[in-house]
């Protein structure tokens, strides 16, 4: 090779390596320009947005973001704000009114794209806004998902955000839905359609949405369930019995203390661990022999909830500073040494 060859080569490296520098200075140089525009026309309608989302009769911000190149980006930013920073802002009809009317042909044109990350964006932005108008075309694109993968779980999730219960039926269809998914869906539907899929679950066999009811009922605070609950307390599966003492726990309400009896001589620590925190949070004071028994379990986690338990009681300090003396078990005394200091509240 002839050294003219070597300077042929070196110049057209540097001529495409001048012309990729110049690309991306372009390219920098337009989207500061394009962010510039936006940022410009945000602020310009910042104050006419407002003054329309206290009154709707102020016409003024509608003709103007009719007007503007960047419509889209520029009015998501707009909804956005409102409904991160105003109390009930994703509920508002004011929220969906504007949503529908100028983002609903780009959103239906976009869920078409392959473009996976605007494809979620938007479902995002679906979710937020409220818009109702595109439950129809997520409802067909939740039928035809093969795979229960980010976008199809955000899919769910928007759906049940617009409260179509269908999800729920859908959802099944998969054999590796989370339990944490379902109750995803459990809180975005209304109080009505999650309370009724929530007693299908509870009368059910499928383990996984009936741990799920569970975590709704817990932190809903839907004592109605309650009965269904505790009737779990009997099931032959190991899970599903942690899952409704667990939800017990969360409501701080036992019909009848009786039932708790049999769980604090359980093979399964973690059932033994509940019943301690039960007996403890709701002051059972037939338990307190229970729980000095369960200070010297072979379980730290255990011996943590039994004398944590005692906290709860008028006189736990007292049983806790003689258990520390004169439990028969070592760990037992240190333990009850450890949280004899603790007295949060009377017994009831």
């Amino acid at each position: 090779m002839t050294l003219s060859f070597f300077l042929l080569l070196t110049a057209i490296l540097l001529l495409f390596q001048m012309g990729l520098l110049l690309y991306l200075v372009i390219r920098k140089r337009n989207r500061q320009r394009l962010e510039e525009e936006v940022e410009s026309q945000y602020s310009h309608l910042t104050e006419p947005f407002a003054s329309y989302m206290m009154d709707s009769s102020d016409a003024r911000f509608l003709y103007a973001v009719k007007s503007i190149p960047h419509q889209q980006i520029v009015l998501e930013r707009l909804l956005n704000g409102y409904v991160a920073f105003t109390k009930g802002g994703s509920a508002s009809p004011l929220v969906q009114r504007l949503s529908e009317e100028f983002l609903t042909e780009n959103y239906t044109c976009v869920l078409s794209q392959r473009n996976w990350a605007r494809r979620v964006n938007t479902l995002h932005y679906i979710e937020d806004f409220h818009m109702r108008s595109l439950a129809p075309i997520l409802r067909e694109r939740l039928k035809q998902a093969g795979t229960l993968d980010v976008e199809t779980q955000q899919l769910i999730r928007t759906l049940a955000s617009l409260n179509e219960d269908v999800v729920i039926e859908e959802l099944n269809r998969f054999s590796n839905a989370p339990v944490r998914l379902f109750v995803d869906v459990f809180h975005r539907l209304n109080k009505t359609n999650a309370e009724k899929h929530v007693k299908t679950a509870l009368e059910g066999e499928n383990e996984t949405i009936k741990h799920a009811a569970f975590t709704y009922i817990a932190y809903s605070g839907a004592m109605t369930f309650l009965p269904q609950v505790e009737k779990e307390l009997a099931s032959p599966q190991v899970e599903t019995r942690i899952q409704a003492l667990k939800t017990i726990f969360r409501l701080e309400y036992l019909s009848e203390p009786d039932l708790l009896a049999p769980f604090f001589d359980s093979p399964f620590w973690t059932e033994r661990m509940f019943a301690a925190r039960i007996a403890g949070i709701m002051q059972f004071s037939r338990y307190k022999k229970s729980l000095s028994t369960l200070l010297g379990d072979s379980v730290w986690w255990v011996r943590y909830s039994a004398a944590e338990a005692y906290t709860h009681f008028s006189d736990g300090d007292v049983i806790l500073a003689h258990l520390s003396e004169n439990h028969p078990d070592r760990y037992g005394r240190d333990m009850a040494a450890q949280w004899q200091t603790f007295r949060p509240g009377g017994a009831r």
